[in-house]
């Protein structure tokens, strides 16, 4: 009896819920079952509604006669699920004191459209969902039914963020690895410059310099031949031959100008002497480099290339630089070492004798 009573109970609310009109005038009974439409991203409660269309309170009056897209939503407990891209057709607009009833009716409706609106009104006839306020009320189980391309998009939505963030953290580790190997294995040198072996020829003594030919940087010159002589202020000549066979790099001295005992007159890179690097690293860093590590040098034109470490000279001790009388004994003896490196691949030019350069060595490579 009780069960009997509940039941009749049950029928009666859904009684009141449903408005049914004549078979002529409508085809499915309509419900007030709580529910949104947003139009043009504004949201506008539905008084009542069915398969067929809907009545929405208080939308404009310019809607008559029009058509337009539209978004069925349903708030339920803890979730809400919509129908999306409704087509509906605007037939009137019924006022009475304190709203307006605008009359629609769904176009085109898609079967997954219709699928989801009857499931709502098969659940609400059967007591699955009750109605509270605005609210849904889940009473045997939870349904959603969201859009397929909307829940498409949200997946993708989704991936992306997920890749998104793979890739932040892809990035991150790979600036720590640079900074700690940078940290680790790459030393920096203080200076570095292009340098070759060079021999000088000097004056004698106190004497004006003649030339006895046209001698101009980058011409070939000989030990065989005399190219110059030193009128001495004593009245006495000498000739100037060069000291090895090779390139003149440098004139340092104009036809019959006055030169001093040992001053330079003319500086010879000598046949078949190779330019190469030199770097100065702290004397602090110096442990880690070993002959046979790679080093990539940039010219000042920007260019890049690899050269190896040949040689690797220490600064000589302390007391010893002190006994020379070297000044600035500190600064040139103990701070630096000098080091040798042999470009790999890449040949440099006379023209390039001086150049500073940056050296940055890796002591992991060899």
């Amino acid at each position: 009896m009780k069960k009997e009573n509940k039941d009749m109970s049950h029928n009666a609310d859904i009684a009141s819920q449903v408005k049914h009109e004549a078979e002529i005038t409508r085809q499915h009974a309509r419900y007030k079952i709580p529910a949104i439409m947003e139009i043009d991203g504004k949201n506008y409660k539905i008084d009542n509604w069915s398969i067929s269309g809907c009545a929405i309170i208080n939308l404009p009056e310019e809607y008559i006669g029009k058509f337009a897209e539209g978004k069925m939503k349903f708030k339920f407990d803890n979730f809400e699920t919509a129908v999306d891209n409704l087509k509906l057709e605007f037939l009137r607009n019924d006022k009475f004191e304190d709203k307006t009833i605008m009359r629609c009716r769904f176009t085109e409706l898609k079967p997954d459209q219709r699928a989801i609106l009857q499931h709502i009104i098969d659940s609400f006839l059967e007591g699955s969902i009750v109605t509270q306020d605005d609210i849904l009320h889940v009473v045997q189980h939870q349904i959603t039914y969201p859009d397929k391309k909307t829940k498409e998009i949200s997946h993708k939505k989704a991936w992306s963020i997920l890749l998104l963030i793979y890739i932040v953290i892809f990035v991150l580790i790979l600036f720590l690895v640079y900074v700690f190997y940078n940290r680790t294995f790459i030393v920096k040198a203080i200076a570095g410059y292009v340098d070759t072996n060079v021999s000088m020829v000097r004056s004698p003594a106190p004497s004006f310099i003649e030339f006895l030919e046209n001698v101009k940087p980058g011409e070939e010159i000989n030990t065989s031949k005399p190219f110059a002589v030193a009128k001495m202020l004593n009245g006495g000549i000498r000739t100037l031959r060069a000291t090895v066979n090779g390139k003149v790099l440098n004139i340092y001295v104009h036809n019959n100008e006055f030169r001093d005992t040992g001053e330079p007159i003319l500086s010879i890179i000598p046949k078949g002497a190779k330019t190469y690097i030199v770097a100065h690293i702290l004397t602090q860093q110096a442990e880690k480099l070993r002959v046979g590590n790679i080093a990539t040098v940039t010219l000042p034109d920007g260019r890049e290339f690899k050269a190896k470490i040949v040689d690797i000279k220490y600064p000589a001790p302390l007391s010893s630089e002190k006994s020379k009388g070297v000044t600035n004994t500190y600064a040139n003896s103990i701070n630096y070492v000098k080091v040798i490196l042999k470009p790999i691949k890449f040949k440099l030019t006379p023209k390039q004798l001086n150049e500073s350069v940056n050296v940055k060595i890796d002591t992991f490579r060899q």
